[in-house]
Protein backbone atom coordinates (compact mmCIF):
# COMPACT_ATOMS: atom_id res chain seq x y z
CA UNK A 1 0.00 0.00 0.00
CA UNK A 2 2.70 2.69 0.66
CA UNK A 3 4.15 2.34 -3.05
CA UNK A 4 0.90 2.70 -4.32
CA UNK A 5 -0.53 4.96 -2.22
CA UNK A 6 3.00 6.84 -1.21
CA UNK A 7 2.55 9.76 1.34
CA UNK A 8 3.46 12.19 -1.24
CA UNK A 9 0.46 11.33 -3.41
CA UNK A 10 -0.81 14.42 -5.29
CA UNK A 11 -4.36 13.05 -5.16
CA UNK A 12 -6.75 16.39 -4.48
CA UNK A 13 -7.99 14.51 -1.37
CA UNK A 14 -7.60 15.10 2.77
CA UNK A 15 -5.80 12.50 4.65
CA UNK A 16 -9.29 11.39 6.59
CA UNK A 17 -10.53 11.15 3.42
CA UNK A 18 -8.07 8.89 1.75
CA UNK A 19 -8.08 6.97 4.69
CA UNK A 20 -11.65 6.34 4.70
CA UNK A 21 -10.98 4.94 1.09
CA UNK A 22 -8.31 3.00 1.77
CA UNK A 23 -8.16 0.97 4.85
CA UNK A 24 -4.04 0.16 4.65
CA UNK A 25 -3.74 4.21 4.89
CA UNK A 26 -4.78 4.01 8.34
CA UNK A 27 -2.72 4.83 10.93
CA UNK A 28 -3.78 1.57 13.00
CA UNK A 29 -5.93 -1.08 12.75
CA UNK A 30 -6.13 -4.68 14.40
CA UNK A 31 -8.86 -7.09 12.90
CA UNK A 32 -9.79 -11.08 13.47
CA UNK A 33 -10.13 -13.24 11.03
CA UNK A 34 -11.96 -16.97 10.86
CA UNK A 35 -11.96 -18.84 8.07
CA UNK A 36 -14.15 -22.27 7.72
CA UNK A 37 -12.20 -25.37 6.78
CA UNK A 38 -10.90 -25.47 3.11
CA UNK A 39 -10.01 -28.76 1.01
CA UNK A 40 -6.44 -29.59 0.29
CA UNK A 41 -4.48 -31.68 -2.14
CA UNK A 42 -0.75 -31.23 -1.82
CA UNK A 43 2.28 -31.91 -4.19
CA UNK A 44 6.05 -32.47 -3.41
CA UNK A 45 7.31 -31.78 -7.30
CA UNK A 46 5.20 -33.43 -9.58
CA UNK A 47 3.91 -36.24 -6.81
CA UNK A 48 1.07 -36.28 -5.21
CA UNK A 49 1.84 -35.64 -1.57
CA UNK A 50 -1.13 -35.31 1.06
CA UNK A 51 -4.93 -34.32 0.83
CA UNK A 52 -6.92 -33.34 3.84
CA UNK A 53 -8.60 -29.97 5.35
CA UNK A 54 -7.12 -27.03 6.71
CA UNK A 55 -9.09 -24.16 8.81
CA UNK A 56 -6.60 -21.03 9.11
CA UNK A 57 -7.50 -18.07 11.96
CA UNK A 58 -5.38 -14.92 11.75
CA UNK A 59 -5.40 -11.74 14.08
CA UNK A 60 -3.63 -8.87 12.04
CA UNK A 61 -2.44 -5.87 13.65
CA UNK A 62 -0.25 -2.73 11.85
CA UNK A 63 0.55 0.86 12.45
CA UNK A 64 1.40 3.60 10.23
CA UNK A 65 4.02 6.09 10.98
CA UNK A 66 3.15 9.73 10.62
CA UNK A 67 5.64 10.77 7.96
CA UNK A 68 8.51 13.28 7.93
CA UNK A 69 8.29 15.18 5.25
CA UNK A 70 10.82 18.14 3.37
CA UNK A 71 11.05 19.17 -0.04
CA UNK A 72 8.80 17.16 -1.98
CA UNK A 73 10.12 13.72 -0.12
CA UNK A 74 8.26 11.86 2.36
CA UNK A 75 10.16 8.91 4.87
CA UNK A 76 7.74 6.66 7.34
CA UNK A 77 7.06 3.09 8.56
CA UNK A 78 4.87 0.58 8.74
CA UNK A 79 4.86 -1.90 11.78
CA UNK A 80 2.57 -5.45 11.04
CA UNK A 81 1.95 -8.09 12.78
CA UNK A 82 -0.32 -11.13 12.54
CA UNK A 83 -0.87 -14.14 14.47
CA UNK A 84 -1.97 -17.09 13.06
CA UNK A 85 -3.43 -20.12 13.84
CA UNK A 86 -3.88 -23.53 11.85
CA UNK A 87 -5.20 -26.90 11.68
CA UNK A 88 -4.79 -29.67 10.17
CA UNK A 89 -7.37 -32.49 10.19
CA UNK A 90 -8.96 -35.96 7.81
CA UNK A 91 -5.25 -36.27 6.30
CA UNK A 92 -4.70 -39.50 3.67
CA UNK A 93 -1.09 -39.63 2.79
CA UNK A 94 -0.19 -40.66 -0.88
CA UNK A 95 3.58 -41.12 0.12
CA UNK A 96 3.54 -43.63 3.13
CA UNK A 97 7.65 -42.78 3.85
CA UNK A 98 6.69 -39.45 4.34
CA UNK A 99 3.68 -39.02 6.56
CA UNK A 100 1.68 -35.79 7.34
CA UNK A 101 0.02 -35.76 10.35
CA UNK A 102 -3.02 -33.95 11.97
CA UNK A 103 -1.60 -30.74 13.98
CA UNK A 104 -2.62 -27.44 15.30
CA UNK A 105 0.15 -24.53 14.86
CA UNK A 106 0.04 -21.15 16.45
CA UNK A 107 3.09 -19.03 15.32
CA UNK A 108 3.26 -15.07 14.97
CA UNK A 109 4.88 -12.92 12.36
CA UNK A 110 6.53 -9.37 12.18
CA UNK A 111 6.82 -7.43 9.50
CA UNK A 112 8.91 -4.24 9.41
CA UNK A 113 8.77 -1.77 6.68
CA UNK A 114 10.55 1.39 6.05
CA UNK A 115 8.43 3.73 2.72
CA UNK A 116 10.37 6.19 1.10
CA UNK A 117 8.50 8.77 -1.78
CA UNK A 118 9.27 11.56 -3.93
CA UNK A 119 7.45 13.82 -5.82
CA UNK A 120 8.88 15.24 -9.32
CA UNK A 121 8.46 15.99 -12.73
CA UNK A 122 8.89 14.55 -16.22
CA UNK A 123 8.53 16.33 -19.31
CA UNK A 124 6.54 19.04 -17.01
CA UNK A 125 3.86 15.99 -15.89
CA UNK A 126 4.25 14.93 -11.83
CA UNK A 127 5.21 12.07 -11.01
CA UNK A 128 6.12 10.08 -7.86
CA UNK A 129 8.54 7.67 -7.21
CA UNK A 130 8.53 4.98 -4.30
CA UNK A 131 10.67 2.92 -2.28
CA UNK A 132 9.89 0.24 0.32
CA UNK A 133 12.36 -1.99 2.50
CA UNK A 134 10.65 -4.64 4.13
CA UNK A 135 11.89 -6.93 6.96
CA UNK A 136 10.32 -10.08 8.26
CA UNK A 137 10.54 -12.21 11.41
CA UNK A 138 8.97 -14.56 13.34
CA UNK A 139 9.94 -12.76 16.67
CA UNK A 140 12.03 -15.62 17.34
CA UNK A 141 15.03 -16.06 14.97
CA UNK A 142 16.74 -12.53 13.24
CA UNK A 143 14.75 -11.59 9.99
CA UNK A 144 13.73 -14.50 7.94
CA UNK A 145 12.92 -12.56 4.38
CA UNK A 146 14.23 -9.16 3.18
CA UNK A 147 12.01 -7.72 0.60
CA UNK A 148 12.41 -4.66 -1.54
CA UNK A 149 9.61 -2.99 -3.90
CA UNK A 150 9.81 -0.06 -5.73
CA UNK A 151 6.75 1.75 -7.86
CA UNK A 152 6.10 5.10 -10.03
CA UNK A 153 2.91 6.79 -10.37
CA UNK A 154 1.61 9.01 -13.12
CA UNK A 155 -1.52 10.65 -12.21
CA UNK A 156 -3.48 11.18 -15.12
CA UNK A 157 -6.68 12.76 -14.27
CA UNK A 158 -7.69 14.66 -10.90
CA UNK A 159 -11.25 16.24 -10.52
CA UNK A 160 -13.53 16.66 -7.55
CA UNK A 161 -15.17 13.30 -8.50
CA UNK A 162 -12.30 11.50 -10.93
CA UNK A 163 -8.73 10.73 -10.40
CA UNK A 164 -7.08 7.97 -12.25
CA UNK A 165 -3.01 7.26 -12.33
CA UNK A 166 -1.29 4.61 -13.60
CA UNK A 167 2.46 2.97 -12.60
CA UNK A 168 4.55 0.22 -12.14
CA UNK A 169 5.16 -1.88 -8.91
CA UNK A 170 8.35 -3.60 -9.19
CA UNK A 171 8.57 -6.81 -6.37
CA UNK A 172 12.08 -7.95 -5.03
CA UNK A 173 10.64 -10.89 -3.09
CA UNK A 174 11.09 -14.33 -3.46
CA UNK A 175 7.09 -15.41 -2.66
CA UNK A 176 5.98 -13.42 -5.60
CA UNK A 177 4.79 -14.94 -8.59
CA UNK A 178 5.88 -11.78 -11.00
CA UNK A 179 8.71 -9.35 -10.41
CA UNK A 180 6.39 -6.56 -11.86
CA UNK A 181 3.25 -5.56 -11.78
CA UNK A 182 1.17 -2.84 -13.25
CA UNK A 183 -0.16 -0.25 -10.88
CA UNK A 184 -3.94 1.22 -12.08
CA UNK A 185 -5.71 3.20 -9.47
CA UNK A 186 -8.82 5.04 -10.64
CA UNK A 187 -11.65 6.32 -8.17
CA UNK A 188 -15.13 8.25 -9.34
CA UNK A 189 -18.33 9.30 -7.56
CA UNK A 190 -21.33 8.84 -9.03
CA UNK A 191 -23.56 12.21 -8.23
CA UNK A 192 -27.03 10.78 -9.18
CA UNK A 193 -26.02 7.24 -6.73
CA UNK A 194 -23.62 8.07 -4.10
CA UNK A 195 -21.66 5.03 -5.64
CA UNK A 196 -17.75 5.46 -5.43
CA UNK A 197 -16.02 3.41 -7.89
CA UNK A 198 -12.55 2.40 -6.18
CA UNK A 199 -9.96 0.23 -8.55
CA UNK A 200 -6.70 -0.27 -6.70
CA UNK A 201 -4.68 -2.95 -8.66
CA UNK A 202 -3.37 -5.11 -7.81
CA UNK A 203 -4.84 -5.54 -4.52
CA UNK A 204 -8.89 -4.85 -5.25
CA UNK A 205 -11.70 -3.81 -7.06
CA UNK A 206 -14.82 -2.12 -5.02
CA UNK A 207 -18.05 -0.39 -4.95
CA UNK A 208 -18.69 1.55 -2.02
CA UNK A 209 -21.67 3.50 -0.82
CA UNK A 210 -22.44 6.04 2.15
CA UNK A 211 -25.53 5.09 3.83
CA UNK A 212 -25.77 7.70 6.92
CA UNK A 213 -23.93 10.42 7.54
CA UNK A 214 -21.25 8.39 9.30
CA UNK A 215 -21.75 4.84 7.43
CA UNK A 216 -20.68 2.66 4.65
CA UNK A 217 -21.33 -0.32 2.93
CA UNK A 218 -18.87 -1.70 0.39
CA UNK A 219 -19.06 -4.59 -2.10
CA UNK A 220 -15.84 -6.40 -3.98
CA UNK A 221 -12.80 -8.48 -4.25
CA UNK A 222 -9.66 -7.59 -2.78
CA UNK A 223 -5.79 -9.59 -2.99
CA UNK A 224 -3.84 -9.87 0.44
CA UNK A 225 -0.61 -12.53 0.43
CA UNK A 226 0.57 -13.71 4.19
CA UNK A 227 3.75 -15.76 5.13
CA UNK A 228 4.20 -17.93 8.19
CA UNK A 229 7.69 -19.32 9.14
CA UNK A 230 8.13 -22.99 10.54
CA UNK A 231 11.25 -24.90 12.03
CA UNK A 232 10.58 -28.64 10.92
CA UNK A 233 12.34 -31.73 11.36
CA UNK A 234 11.19 -34.23 9.93
CA UNK A 235 11.35 -36.94 7.18
CA UNK A 236 10.96 -34.72 4.40
CA UNK A 237 11.39 -31.06 5.41
CA UNK A 238 14.43 -30.35 7.75
CA UNK A 239 15.12 -26.90 8.55
CA UNK A 240 13.76 -23.46 7.93
CA UNK A 241 10.79 -22.68 5.74
CA UNK A 242 8.15 -20.60 5.16
CA UNK A 243 4.21 -20.94 3.76
CA UNK A 244 2.87 -18.45 1.87
CA UNK A 245 -0.72 -18.08 0.51
CA UNK A 246 -2.21 -15.30 -2.08
CA UNK A 247 -5.61 -14.74 -1.40
CA UNK A 248 -8.65 -13.14 -2.97
CA UNK A 249 -11.50 -11.82 -0.80
CA UNK A 250 -15.21 -11.42 -2.36
CA UNK A 251 -17.40 -10.31 -0.19
CA UNK A 252 -19.65 -7.44 1.78
CA UNK A 253 -18.51 -5.57 3.92
CA UNK A 254 -20.08 -2.49 6.48
CA UNK A 255 -17.98 0.01 8.35
CA UNK A 256 -19.14 2.80 10.99
CA UNK A 257 -16.92 5.99 11.77
CA UNK A 258 -17.64 6.76 15.70
CA UNK A 259 -15.35 8.66 18.05
CA UNK A 260 -14.06 10.97 15.44
CA UNK A 261 -11.63 8.81 14.22
CA UNK A 262 -12.42 5.15 15.33
CA UNK A 263 -13.40 2.71 12.45
CA UNK A 264 -15.41 -0.18 12.97
CA UNK A 265 -15.78 -2.74 10.14
CA UNK A 266 -17.90 -5.93 9.87
CA UNK A 267 -17.56 -7.86 7.15
CA UNK A 268 -17.52 -11.61 5.15
CA UNK A 269 -17.41 -14.02 2.07
CA UNK A 270 -15.71 -16.23 0.37
CA UNK A 271 -12.32 -16.51 0.66
CA UNK A 272 -10.16 -18.12 -2.60
CA UNK A 273 -7.09 -19.35 -2.76
CA UNK A 274 -5.25 -18.25 -5.98
CA UNK A 275 -2.00 -19.94 -4.69
CA UNK A 276 -0.22 -21.96 -1.72
CA UNK A 277 2.97 -22.60 -1.22
CA UNK A 278 5.94 -24.43 0.95
CA UNK A 279 9.48 -22.61 0.15
CA UNK A 280 12.75 -23.96 1.77
CA UNK A 281 15.81 -21.32 2.24
CA UNK A 282 16.68 -20.48 -1.13
CA UNK A 283 13.79 -21.54 -2.80
CA UNK A 284 11.38 -18.94 -4.46
CA UNK A 285 7.94 -18.83 -5.73
CA UNK A 286 8.73 -20.85 -9.09
CA UNK A 287 10.55 -23.61 -7.44
CA UNK A 288 8.89 -24.46 -4.06
CA UNK A 289 8.93 -27.48 -2.70
CA UNK A 290 5.87 -27.98 -1.81
CA UNK A 291 2.32 -26.82 -3.81
CA UNK A 292 -0.95 -27.20 -2.40
CA UNK A 293 -4.27 -26.41 -3.81
CA UNK A 294 -6.56 -25.08 -1.38
CA UNK A 295 -10.39 -24.72 -2.15
CA UNK A 296 -12.37 -21.69 -1.49
CA UNK A 297 -14.20 -21.11 2.29
CA UNK A 298 -16.43 -18.62 3.82
CA UNK A 299 -14.78 -15.92 6.50
CA UNK A 300 -15.66 -13.26 8.59
CA UNK A 301 -13.68 -10.39 9.92
CA UNK A 302 -14.02 -7.83 12.76
CA UNK A 303 -11.52 -4.98 12.85
CA UNK A 304 -11.31 -1.52 14.39
CA UNK A 305 -9.48 1.02 12.82
CA UNK A 306 -7.32 4.37 13.94
CA UNK A 307 -8.05 6.68 10.72
CA UNK A 308 -5.38 9.40 11.45
CA UNK A 309 -4.05 11.10 14.27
Amino acid sequence: MSSLHPEVDTISAGKKELAIRYPGLRQFCISVNHFGYSDFDAKSGDVDFASGKIRTGRISTFFNTPAVKWKGNSLSASIYYTYTSTELKDITNKLPAQELTPLTTDKSTFDLALNYSRSAAIFNHPIIYSLVARGITDGVNSFRRFNLNGSFNLPLKKTENTTFSVGLLVLVDPSAPIPVEPIVNYYHKFNSSGLELIVDLPTGVNLKKQVAKHAWVLVGSNQRSYTTFYDQKNAFLDGKVSYNTIELKNGAAFEYLFAKNIMLTVDGGFNSYLSAKLFKDGENYNNASFISSNKGTLYVNAGLSLLTF
